[in-house]
């Protein structure tokens, strides 16, 4: 696929989604957590360092991480991804392939689930009347909240640096109801040295989730600017990758957690073994990997003081010779 025409496809489908939605008064900007199970990572090696992205994401990881990272040293690459969050009362899955066309061209396809299952539905015995000793709550049934993106993502490099977008279509089912969306996500990335400076604006158009019930949410942009340096120690035979991120969510412009701050630290043994270490805003995150030529095995783990703990597990595995 060539440039101009992933540009024209691009600018038709942004086309036909605005052409179609009402005037910006009927949009709710408030709902701040409309878009949040695409806010984390696909990649536990991710997780595992903060949640950082913006510079160290790379191949199936910059799907979502930033697209102008989906450059690999194999022409052929998948990954698989499940989460679960919160005492496993959010599952989270991610499935994802990217192609290297070339040298200077790579392009991707991913589907994101996030999902609670077993949520009752609830009735008092006799709704006309007001809860009591006589007239508690029943559970109707069982019912469950998913949450889908479909991406493609496309990543050029240029003489002033690497370049990428990704759209996304969006769905989302809650007992009855359904909504959909199409989003926009863009990133740039440049190495000096062993120094990448990587940057990316998710929903970078606001994106839109209709529902059938009329409401409309906005998902308002999200900017992300990290640095990511690589450190070839020889004589321990050891790669070393600290990383830094800022966030910025205009969600939350004015507020105190405008901007939040994301950290992390790799340190890996004869390109086998990895242990990693990272801070995501306030809270520790841990990890390890192991790769064996072609194929990558990451975990991570994340403690939330009130919401319990998210284990990740992401498997990789990379085929084929750049053309």
């Amino acid at each position: 696929m060539r440039l101009k025409t992933f540009t024209q496809v691009l600018a038709v489908a942004l086309t036909l989604s605005l052409s179609g939605l009402p005037a910006l008064a009927e949009f709710d900007f408030g709902a701040k957590y409309a878009g949040d199970f695409m806010s984390g990572q696909s990649n536990a090696r991710l997780l595992a360092m903060g949640g950082v992205g913006a510079a160290l994401a790379d191949g199936p990881s910059a799907v979502l991480g930033n697209p102008a990272l989906l450059f690999t040293e194999r022409q052929h690459t998948v990954s698989l991804m499940h989460a679960d969050r919160f005492l496993s009362a959010v599952k989270v899955d991610h499935a994802i392939y990217v192609r290297q066309d070339g040298a200077d061209r790579a392009y991707g396809f991913g589907l994101l689930r996030q999902g609670v299952d077993d949520i009752p539905v609830t009735q008092l015995v006799d709704p006309t009347q007001p809860v009591g000793s006589d007239n508690r709550v029943r559970v109707l049934e069982q019912t469950s909240a998913s949450e889908y993106a479909f991406q493609f993502a496309y990543g050029m490099n240029r003489s002033f640096g690497k370049i990428g977008a990704t759209a996304k279509l969006l769905y989302k089912r809650l007992y009855e109801n359904d909504a959909f969306g199409l989003g926009f996500d863009i990133g740039y990335a440049r190495n000096f040295g062993d120094l990448t400076v990587g940057a990316q604006v998710r929903d970078v158009t606001t994106s839109i989730l209709a529902w059938d019930t009329g409401r409309q949410e906005a998902i308002v942009p999200t900017a992300r600017i990290g640095l990511a340096y690589h450190l070839e120690v020889s004589r321990l035979n050891a790669d070393i990758t600290p990383v830094v991120e800022v966030r910025m969510r205009t969600e939350s412009l004015g507020d105190p957690d405008f901007a939040t701050f994301h950290a992390g630290f790799e340190y890996m043994v004869q390109k086998v073994v990895a242990a990693r270490i990272g801070v995501d805003d306030r809270h520790m995150t841990y990890g390890a990997g192991l790769h064996f030529g072609p194929v990558r095995v990451d975990y991570a783990f994340v403690g939330h003081e009130d919401l319990g703990a998210t284990h990740r597990v992401s498997l990789g595995y990379a085929w084929g010779v750049k053309e």
